[in-house]
């Protein structure tokens, strides 16, 4: 089979579309023929040694498919033919992958899998950032900082279905034109303006609720002095490659919380709530609450340069790859 594979940690430039041997499965396992994979930026830390599990090579990256169960182990219940979402710990970035039985969500045939392959981490992430770590209700505000990357744009989405008024923070104006096509309520050029003052004045003084944060560096701190009393700032990553120091006795003044949000750990230790949360994901994309169509689609060739787009925060949107 085809697949992308990471034979020496570095940029990802360096990656092989190589002919390797299909996969074999266990008696727990599914093998999917994948028909998309999504793209994330921690699959570009990742084939540099850079995210917080280093994996030595070779190996072939990809956590997030959607595709058809060719074959399945002997204690698996879900019929070869199904469609499925799924989540494999690596390997995505083929024409086969195994996955462990209980990291794969059956969809119906006519789900779209360019809507499956995006699904998982970056609307996962988000729905479990906004419902279970700052109990999001409706009519509250929420700041999205990297508002036109894959994190930002599906809470973009998530927060309609949830009932919340987005700020959109981006870097530039076909960002700004993007994040508006998605039904962003507000924008804010922060790379033109001075993102708290800006946040306040739009919010009468009172500040933001809720502060999603997939960025980092000093842009953190500011969306923390943009909150209201009693907001919550959501940690998921650091994609300026900055970890920012917070003065605490802001969350002191403030009465804000710093809330450290990490979707992966969670589905290990929550599998039942992780479920919960993925019916409710996949009933909105069926019933039409959220229409989810990825900006990038690449094909596994073009794997390096979906990567690199990542890296050079060129990346509008939500990106996979067509196997």
């Amino acid at each position: 089979m085809k697949a992308v594979v990471c034979t020496k940690l570095g940029e990802p430039n360096l990656l092989e579309i190589n002919d390797v041997d299909k996969p074999t499965i266990g008696k727990d396992e599914v093998l999917v023929k994948v028909e998309v994979a999504g793209v994330n930026f921690p699959d570009a830390l990742l084939v540099q040694g850079k995210y917080q599990i280093v994996i030595d090579p070779p190996f072939i990256p990809g956590n997030e498919v959607c595709g058809i169960i060719e074959d399945k182990g002997e204690n698996v219940e879900i019929s070869v033919g199904t469609k499925v979402i799924g989540i494999p710990p690596i390997g995505g970035f083929a024409e086969f992958v195994a996955i462990n039985k209980n990291l794969v969500i059956p969809v119906s045939e006519n789900f779209s899998s360019l809507a499956g392959a995006s699904l998982p981490i970056n609307y996962g992430t988000s729905y479990y950032a906004l419902k279970r770590r700052a109990n999001a209700q409706s009519g509250e505000s929420l700041l999205v900082l990297g508002a036109s990357g894959g994190i930002g744009t599906a809470s973009i989405q998530l927060a309609k279905v949830m009932g919340l008024r987005t700020i959109c923070a981006v870097g530039s104006e076909d960002k700004a034109e993007y994040v508006k096509s998605l039904g962003g309520d507000e924008i804010v050029r922060y790379d033109q303006v001075d993102l708290k003052e800006t946040v306040k004045e739009m919010t009468d003084g009172k500040g933001v609720d809720i502060v999603i944060d997939p960025v980092g560096g000093e842009v953190s701190e500011q969306a923390l002095r943009a909150t209201a009393f009693n907001g919550r700032l959501l940690v998921i990553g650091f994609a300026n490659g900055q970890i920012p120091k917070i003065s605490l006795n802001l969350t002191l003044v403030k009465g804000v919380s710093i809330v450290g949000v990490w979707w992966g750990r969670w589905t290990n230790t929550s599998p039942h709530e992780t479920a919960e949360d993925f019916k409710e994901l996949v009933s909105y994309v069926e019933n039409g609450q959220l229409d989810i169509v990825p900006k990038n689609n690449y094909k596994i060739e073009e794997t390096s340069i979906a990567l690199e787009n990542f890296l050079t925060r060129k990346n509008i949107g939500k990106t996979v790859i067509s196997v």
